[in-house]
């Protein structure tokens, strides 16, 4: 299996739910919920074909799409010795804290 910051792929989903701001809009619509988004890890540890495969909403399906998108590369997985694209699903709940 491919690595992220030489761990698994649950230090990946931190670092994704570090980095994207609820946007305002979704906010202000009060709209929450899980998005699930699928990527492959290329075998030079780019991220690719970053897919939306359960929406919310496009406001927070987009947000998350970008920050996948943008993922510092991955240590790729192998078989047999050989550099090989994984392909990953990654649900995200987006929920607002009460005030």
């Amino acid at each position: 299996m491919p690595k992220f910051d030489g761990d698994d792929v649950r230090k990946f989903r931190n670092w994704v739910t570090s980095n994207p701001r609820y946007p305002e809009e979704a906010a202000e619509k009060n709209i929450q919920g899980r998005v699930i988004v699928s990527f492959i890890v290329e075998k030079d540890g780019s991220v690719s074909n970053v897919k939306t495969e359960k929406s919310v909403d496009p406001l927070l399906d987009n947000g998350v799409m970008r920050v996948v998108a943008m993922s510092p590369e991955w240590t790729p997985g192998t078989q047999r010795g050989q550099p090989v694209c994984v392909r990953f699903s990654l649900p995200l709940y987006f929920a607002l804290s009460k005030q």
